[in-house]
């Protein structure tokens, strides 16, 4: 409370004295309580307070760095002697197991000497008996029987040869008939050609001498008779000419005609048409006009139902999430026992309210035996519809963190509610922040739990600066680990040990997906059930911090100093894997309390609120209104549905309206094409027209003057006619002669080119089939000599085929006579190898018994140093911590003493303050004049403050009266004042 105020109340109790006493009414003026105000700043801002308080801020800082410190601390201290009794415990099992590793060893050695030693001996008899058989009677029957074999061979395919010689022999003989038979033929056929190509040769050369000797008459009357037949050919052409061309233009007149009456009706037709599409375009446009402003209203009308339609989607998807939310917190739930409650209630009261007798050993003992308890009655259960939906760990969407924050969430207030703490609330401000942290954790790398060390308070802080919190330490982080490729399921728990014999089931997807850190949503919920659970009740480690942060008992840094378990509190999650640890899950669970005062004697932690919103928060629903959350949704998936019709009913409207739109554009469009192409249809028209008037006048000229020509071009035609056809009569037998003669010499030309042509094509034949018949006498003899050839290596091999069969005879005999009289011998043999067999087959076996009781005994000794090098280590990490802590100790308590000490000062500093009030307002009182307006004032009291003045009205009798009332007044007032600061200790301490 500012020094102004406390004044207030001491002018208050000033005045309340003195409307009691009945006295006059008076004025302390403004600017007198200011320059009380001033004088009692000057006193408090003297040189010693000012130095105490650095001191203070100083001490408390360093404190509270010291007590996270010591918290570190002596978690790593736990840490260490966990893993020491856990490593000690080991080293006593693994020595226990060493007597036994030994003896088996030893014994296998033995097994294995007694194994090698029978082998020698059967290896010894076998060599013995081995020396008294006479193996060349074995081998001469199998070196006979291989000869043997050769020959037959031998002789199999020297037979084949000769087959395969005598077919192709045989197909030779077949191919040299036909061959000649195809010379002969063709030989034939050659001189019948000869014949007749002789014949027409003289004939040609008797035709062509009486050709030229009628050709020599012939050409005497040429040039005459060229010359009239061109003349009347002419003439007659000219006549032909005539004709074609006046009925040509006739034809063309004719067709001019009706082509300028068809223009005439074009361009009427035309024109109509015209007028027609330009009143049918004015129409769509109209048309068009009135369906677009339709169009606009019903647009306006959609957009406004699909921006209802997307609220109601939004709020049906949360009624949803809701829904989900509840059946999911039914499934899953984080069941306290009533052991863990009752302890959890107990400890928390005795380390707040009665220190003193905390025994820790006895804490340790009931929190032990209740976290038993709760990880025996809690187990995950999995969600099939989760098992099918895959995510990436590094990468989750806006919906897949969401969906896991309030999976977390709701785990974590189903356990703070069994102990009557308030439930932590879902915020998006926390969730971004959650975010921050974990992609800071990623780009540091640093993986600090698999590498022994405490939390990235850079990664931490970093993202607390973002987002506008308390940034000097991690006040915010618990952090989790769960293995990725692994899943510990309850059932699985040996004494129940989360940490002892884990029943391991096999990262379940494909290696693409494990390397690219991708996983089921059922699995990862899976992995943060287990971790919120191991946190709560961790007997393993027989620590209970994170469980008394997380759910507000026993250790409570976060919470409000007078309101405990109650504070209220802004929470997330967030999920990072690491490179440097690709099997490592790191859950982050981020909690922002909305707190000024707390455990850890912060001021505050929301520093900038514009930075986190505390008013962007995310219901979290609970598994107690399930049919309310169902009526939710149902009815918001009714507004949905309802929404939806309009929507489609709109849309249909527009869909019709624009296809109507679109409809009368191509109308527009082809009306508009229509009315350019008729209009250039006319004008083409008309143009047309007047060039086909003019062509009609032409026309009509051009049949005048051919009508005029004709009687000259006939009478010219039948003169020229006559005059030929006298010259060809009287010069008739010259020309037939020649005419005919000319005709026959042509075709007897053509007869002896086409003879000449088969004559050679006939000799071509010929030479082809005698070079074939050449060919196949030459292999035909080829194939004789290799017959003969392979008879004769025939004959040899079947003799040297009878000597390898004798030879295989006396050999295979003489074998079976020693056989039959060294029978004995042979079956002590056969019984010798099998017995050295079966030796080596057990020295086998002992010699693998050996290594592996070697191997064992050797890996047991090297297990047993190796734990007694970590329990020295471990030992020197104990001792360096509690170093730590008892140096940080110290230092707390020096700046303890240092407060203490200052109280001293702060308090006379305030009470030299409180006494220069008191006397001013003491004279203020005293010295204020009275005037006739103040004693016409009532006598309520009504004191105001404003930006500008204190109005503080008083009453009295006379001075003496007026004194005693003030004096009694302030003495109210500093019991009151005093009240005031023992309060505000109460809630600094």
């Amino acid at each position: 409370m500012k020094n102004k105020d406390k004044l207030m109340y001491v002018s208050a109790a000033v005045v309340a004295a003195g409307s009691i006493a009945g006295a006059k009414t008076t004025t302390v003026k403004a600017a007198e309580v200011q320059k009380v105000n001033a004088d009692s700043n000057a006193n408090l801002n003297n040189k010693a307070e000012q130095k105490a308080t650095a001191q203070d801020k100083a001490a408390t800082k360093q404190i509270a760095q010291d007590k996270s410190d010591i918290v570190k601390t002596q978690d790593q201290v736990k840490q260490a002697q966990a893993d020491k009794a856990q490593v000690e415990s080991q080293k006593t099992q693994t020595e226990a197991t060493l007597p036994a590793k030994q003896e088996a060893m030893q014994t296998a050695k033995s097994n294995l000497d007694n194994a090698k030693s029978e082998l020698t001996h059967a290896q010894t008899k076998q060599e013995d008996l081995t020396k008294q058989y006479d193996s060349s009677y074995e081998n001469n029957v199998k070196s006979a029987q291989a000869a043997k074999t050769q020959a037959d061979q031998k002789v199999q395919n020297l037979e084949g040869q000769v087959q395969t010689a005598q077919n192709k022999q045989t197909d030779l003989i077949g191919q040299r008939t036909n061959a000649e038979s195809e010379v002969k033929a063709n030989t034939e056929t050659l001189n019948n050609v000869n014949t007749h190509v002789n014949e027409l040769t003289a004939q040609a050369k008797q035709a062509q001498d009486k050709f030229n000797n009628v050709q020599k008459d012939y050409n005497q009357i040429q040039g005459e008779l060229n010359a009239k037949e061109s003349a009347s050919a002419k003439a007659e052409n000219d006549l032909k000419q005539n004709e074609t061309d006046l009925n040509q233009s006739k034809k063309t007149l004719s067709d001019l005609q009706t082509k300028d009456n068809d223009l005439a009706k074009t361009v009427n037709d035309t024109q109509a048409k015209l007028e027609i599409s330009n009143k049918d375009l004015a129409n769509v446009n109209n048309d068009i006009s009135q369906s677009q402003n339709k169009l606009n209203d019903v647009t306006k009308q959609a957009n406004d139902v699909n921006s209802k339609l997307s609220q109601a989607t939004a709020k049906r998807d949360e009624a949803k999430s809701a829904l989900d939310q509840i059946r999911e917190s039914a499934q899953n739930v984080m069941i306290l026992p009533d052991s863990y409650i009752k302890a959890a209630k107990k400890w928390d009261y005795i380390s707040n309210e009665d220190r003193k007798n905390f025994n820790d050993d006895q804490f340790t003992k009931e929190m032990y035996a209740a976290s038993i308890d709760g990880w025996k009655l809690n187990h995950y259960k999995s969600n099939e519809k989760d098992k099918k939906h895959m995510v990436d760990l590094n990468n989750l969407t806006a919906e897949e963190q969401l969906e896991i924050n309030q999976f977390a969430l709701n785990l974590i207030n189903q356990a703070r509610a069994q102990l009557g703490n308030k439930p932590r609330i879902l915020n998006r401000s926390a969730m971004k922040f959650a975010n921050d942290v974990a992609n800071n954790y990623r780009t540091n790398n640093t993986n600090s739990l698999r590498n022994g060390g405490g939390h990235d308070v850079k990664a931490i802080t970093a993202a607390a600066r973002k987002y506008g919190l308390n940034d000097a330490n991690n006040w915010y982080e618990l952090l989790g680990r769960e293995n990725f490729s692994t899943q510990a399921p309850y059932e699985a728990v040996t004494d129940y040990d989360p940490y002892g014999a884990y029943h391991v089931e096999s990262y379940s997807h494909s290696a693409d997906d494990y390397r690219h850190q991708r996983d089921d949503m059922d699995s990862l919920k899976n992995h943060i059930y287990d971790d919120i659970k191991g946190m709560i009740f961790n007997f393993h480690d027989n620590e209970w911090l994170h469980a008394g942060a997380m759910l507000s008992f026993y250790y409570m840094p976060q919470e409000s100093l007078g309101n405990k378990g109650q504070t209220t509190t802004y929470s997330a999650i967030s999920i990072d894997m690491q490179s440097s640890s690709p099997d490592i899950i790191l859950i982050h669970y981020i909690s922002v309390p909305d707190i000024i005062d707390s455990i850890w004697h912060e001021n505050e932690f929301i520093k900038d609120p514009s930075k986190f919103n505390v008013n962007d928060n995310i219901e979290l629903t609970t598994a107690t209104d399930p049919v309310k959350a169902q009526q939710a949704y149902d009815q918001a998936q009714n507004d949905v549905n309802s929404l939806i019709s309009q929507k489609n009913d709109l849309d249909n409207q527009i869909k019709s309206l624009t296809d109507h739109i679109n409809q009368s554009q191509a109308k527009v469009n082809v009306l508009t094409k229509s009315i350019n192409d008729l209009s250039t249809k006319l004008a083409n028209a008309k143009n047309d027209k007047q060039n086909v008037e003019h062509q009609i006048v032409d026309t009509t000229k051009r049949i005048n003057d051919l009508q005029a020509a004709y009687p000259a071009l006939l009478k010219a035609k039948d003169d020229i006619a006559q005059d030929l056809a006298t010259y060809k009569q009287d010069h008739a037998a010259v020309i037939n002669d020649y005419n005919n003669t000319k005709s026959q010499l042509e075709k007897l030309n053509n007869d002896l080119d086409a003879a000449n042509k088969d004559k050679n094509s006939a000799e071509t034949i010929l030479n082809q089939h005698k070079a074939e018949l050449a060919r196949i006498n030459q292999d035909l003899d080829a194939a004789n000599k290799q017959i003969d050839d392979l008879k004769v290596k025939l004959a040899d091999a079947k003799t040297a085929q009878t000597a390898a069969k004798a030879n295989l005879d006396k050999a295979q005999a003489d074998y079976d006579n020693y056989v039959n009289t060294h029978k004995d011998l042979i079956d002590q043999i056969s019984a010798a190898d099998k017995v050295v067999s079966e030796k080596k087959e057990a020295v086998q076996k002992a010699q693998a018994a050996y290594d592996k009781t070697e191997a064992d005994y050797k890996t047991a000794k090297a297990e047993v140093t190796k734990l007694d090098n970590k329990v020295q280590d471990l030992d020197k990490t104990i001792t360096k911590s509690q170093a730590t802590i008892k140096t940080l100790t110290n230092r707390i308590a020096a700046n303890t003493k240092i407060i203490n000490n200052n109280k001293q000062v702060h308090e006379a500093a305030a009470r030299k303050a409180f006494d220069a009030q008191i006397n001013q307002a003491l004279d203020a009182v005293v010295a204020a004049p009275m005037s006739n307006s103040n004693k016409a004032q009532a006598a309520t009291v009504k004191p105001t403050v404003n930006n500008t003045k204190h109005a503080l009205p008083q009453t009295s009798v006379d001075d003496k009266v007026s004194i005693f009332a003030a004096l009694a007044g302030l003495s109210l007032a500093s019991i009151g004042l005093g009240s005031l600061v023992s309060d505000k200790k109460r809630r600094r301490n």
